[in-house]
């Protein structure tokens, strides 16, 4: 290209500054939408095995009895042949009766006794196997110095600075978390330095060695177990106490509740990367086509069509190019914080950013602009000189005429009629415009819709939906006993607020289709409740029944009706299959059964905690004063139950705002470029509109008008658009944890939402539209006549 439509192509783009400037905007926004969905699908994608790669996870974790073997017999175990890694040993010890300084809104952890924990002495995080990864703080350096593993340790979430008391271990040492770190391969509860197992080991206590492997070949259950057989070939008997396969870490990830991401995010990809390319092309196009009469001048002046083409593409690319440099830099500083935040809830770290993304998608961009720059180039080569110079002056004959001439028969304002006539006279940037609109609504009730139904899902399976839930804890130096549930039941069937209440407790039992391995609940309450969203069929109503998850019913081919075996002590138990749950608890493979379905058995296990439906009108705050009087004698405690979903539901809603706050935002820019570039074509129109009488407000009303009208069909078309694209991706979310979702996870939309869901095409249409109808009401009738 010779230096004069270098110049040119610059001088246009710097002359037209209002319209560079939406270019810029509308490549940076698609450009950003593109690359956070893709980073954010990526990051999600298989998010354990990526984290289990870059911690360097331990393919088999084997706990060793320190009283049968030593330090030096657990290490020699490293040598073995097929281990390629190896970690440890590191001392271990699991303590309980601890309490800690923690305090919750409502329930003092200072007074309550916490599950045991699995405590590792490690000198620090980088190990050569499980290199953990520190979130918060830092690693112990002192003997008063604890870490929490984030996830899967008792005290989760609890802030940095709290305390944890150990009374039964000697000198009663207090320890301050000063660290929060993620262990992909879950290895411990808490870690301190090594030399402090010792001295936190009460006396008579059990303590052990950890050891960490990786193996040459590790990828199925069998050769896990060959390899287990070959590192401990030579050890004493009875050894090893415990062992962790890296597969059943990974199985319970896959099949767990934060599955449910990737589906949701490969639909606002989608929609993110269409919305750019309707509105790439059509402010593109816009542009070069603003531009027909400077062309014009070129080609009297003797460019060529070519010459003319490759000018008028430079002149579209500017912009765009500084966009997408500007889309990447604002995409890649929202993709990492929003990885961060995706891999806490995730509990596999921080997934890193994708360098093929990173590249790709912005050659990607370039690509997409180059095309629809030289398309609508083009068309900028094939004009005449004479139609190049009319451009904009003279109307072109007979577009919309037809719709002007019905509508001024109509008692419409003329300003009204005007407007409502304008997209006929450009019907592909009005269809354009059309479509931006359609997928910022589309956007929008998937979004809303999505979060409805994980509301509902999460309130559904929450074991705390009855409002109230009690903690029995009758002996602070220990579990609680049977005797303790049983009189926190009374005190709770004595309260004249009490509509319902239900208790489980888990066993492990052999489970026809499962195994040994297998899992029954027994649940006891009163009153029919559902204490789980029932898919089909219905909740238990006595002994001899059993509610299955969506998985096990997969897994093991039952159905309604059919009989499920479970066993225990030699004993069989036949249940029929009377419901299906939406329960993935257990990764969805637990039977759901009548506690007295095993009375036989007399399971002594203590009830951990009660959840208590009260009745309509009942104070809540009354109720659990009243509760709690009665539950004194027991030490146990009512506090208020809170809604389930956790981090999952906090992430996918902050997803779920960010991915439709960009998407909307990118479909107004695209309707402010569309109708600044629209008006500036027709500023001479306007100028003769303004010199024949119409006021200001008058040529407000007709550019809003031209545009709300389009809103308006948008916001029609894309809200069921929206519903089904919920419809569509709700029950593969369902199916990515093994799960069918119940009526009242899918049903989410009510008619006065589906309305104003309509109506948001319309509001998305004005944020665009109130910028250049502004600037064509203020423009002086001089001004407008005098535009080129």
């Amino acid at each position: 290209m010779s230096p004069l439509l270098r110049k040119a192509a610059r001088a246009g783009a710097k002359r037209r500054k209002l319209q560079t400037l939406i270019l810029v905007l509308v490549t940076a926004g698609s450009m950003a939408c593109a690359l956070l969905a893709a980073q954010l699908l990526a990051g999600v994608n298989g998010p354990f095995d990526q984290a289990f790669a870059r911690q360097h996870g331990s393919e088999l974790t084997i706990h060793y009895d320190a009283a049968r073997t030593s330090a030096a017999q657990a290490a020699a175990t490293a040598h073995t042949s097929g281990v390629t890694d190896s970690a440890g040993p590191f001392p271990t010890v699991v303590l309980s009766g601890y309490t800690t300084t923690l305090n919750t809104p409502d329930l003092d952890l200072a007074d309550f006794p916490l599950p045991a924990m699995h405590l590792v002495g490690r000198a620090e995080p980088g190990t050569t196997v499980d290199a953990v990864q520190l979130t918060a703080g830092h690693w112990p350096s002192a003997a008063n110095q604890i870490v929490i593993a984030e996830g899967s340790s008792p005290l989760d979430g609890a802030p940095m600075g709290s305390t944890l008391t150990f009374p039964h271990s000697p000198g009663s040492p207090t320890l301050t978390i000063v660290g929060i770190a993620d262990s992909v391969s879950q290895t411990a509860d808490a870690w301190v330095l090594p030399q402090e197992i010792s001295t936190l080991t009460p006396a008579g206590a059990k303590t052990g060695y950890e050891m960490l492997y990786r193996f040459t070949s590790a990828d199925t259950a069998s050769q896990i177990a060959a390899d287990q057989k070959a590192v401990t070939t030579g050890l004493p008997s009875g050894v090893v106490t415990d062992t962790e396969s890296w597969l059943t870490l990974q199985s319970a990830r896959q099949s767990g509740g934060t599955a449910i991401i990737p589906p949701f995010l490969a639909a606002f990809g989608v929609l993110g990367v269409i919305l750019s390319v309707i509105i790439l092309a059509s402010v593109i196009n816009a542009t070069i086509a603003a531009s027909s009469r400077r062309i014009g001048i070129l080609k009297a002046l003797g460019c060529t069509p070519a010459q003319v083409v490759r000018m008028s593409a430079l002149q579209a690319a500017i912009p765009c190019v500084v966009g997408v440099v500007l889309g990447t830099v604002v995409g890649t500083i929202g993709a990492v914080s929003l990885l961060g935040n995706t891999g806490e809830a995730l509990d596999v770290g921080t997934p890193s950013l994708s360098t093929p993304i990173e590249v790709l998608v912005p050659i990607g961009a370039l690509a997409l602009v180059a095309a629809t720059a030289m398309l609508a180039a083009g068309r900028a080569g094939r004009m005449s000189v004479l139609e190049a110079l009319s451009a904009g002056r003279t109307p072109s004959a007979g577009r919309g005429r037809a719709v002007q001439r019905l509508l001024t028969r109509t008692p419409l304002p003329r300003s009204v009629s005007l407007g409502l006539a304008a997209p006929f006279t450009r019907p592909a940037r009005a269809l354009a415009l059309t479509l931006a609109v359609v997928f910022g609504v589309i956007a929008a009730t998937f979004a809303v819709g999505v979060a409805s139904s994980l509301n509902q899902a999460t309130a559904d399976e929450s074991d705390n939906k009855g409002g109230v839930l009690v903690f029995i804890d009758a002996n602070k130096d220990g579990p609680p006993s049977a005797q303790d549930s049983a009189a926190a039941i009374k005190a709770i069937e004595a309260q004249p607020g009490t509509a319902a209440y239900a208790a489980t407790v888990s066993f492990p039992m052999s489970v026809q289709g499962v195994g040994e391995d297998g899992t029954v609940t027994e649940f006891t309450g009163r009153g029919s409740w559902s204490y789980l969203p029932i898919v089909s069929g219905h909740w238990l109503t006595g002994p001899g029944q059993a509610v299955l998850p969506t998985h096990l019913m997969r897994v093991t081919g039952l159905h309604l009706g059919d009989s499920i075996t479970v066993s225990e002590y030699g004993e069989d138990f036949p249940l029929t299959i009377v419901g299906e749950a939406f329960d993935t608890h257990q990764q969805g493979m637990e039977v759901l059964a009548d506690a007295d379905t095993f009375a036989a058995v007399q399971h002594t296990t203590p009830l951990g905690s009660i959840s208590v439906q009260i009745k309509p009108g009942v104070d809540q705050g009354s109720y659990l004063s009243a509760l709690n009087r009665a539950l004194a004698p027991s030490s146990s405690v009512a506090v208020v139950g809170t809604s389930g979903g956790g981090k999952l539901k906090l992430i996918m809603g902050a997803l779920s705002v960010m991915m439709t706050l960009v998407l909307v935002l990118v479909a107004a820019l695209g309707v402010i470029g569309s109708v600044m570039l629209d008006t500036r074509e027709r500023v001479h129109d306007i100028g003769v509109f303004k010199a024949v009488g119409m006021t200001p407000r008058q040529t407000t009303m007709m550019v809003l008008t031209s545009v709300l009208s389009l809103g308006l069909v948008a916001g029609a078309i894309g809200a069921p658009l929206g519903m089904a694209l919920h419809a569509f991706v709700m029950p593969r979310m369902g199916d990515a944890v093994q799960a069918n979702l119940p009526s009242d996870v899918l049903n989410v939309y009510h008619p006065v939402e589906v309305v104003s869901f309509a109506l948001g095409g319309v509001a998305i249409a004005l944020i665009g539209a109130l910028g250049p109808a502004g600037w064509a009401g203020r423009l002086r009738t001089a001004a407008a006549l005098r535009t080129e």
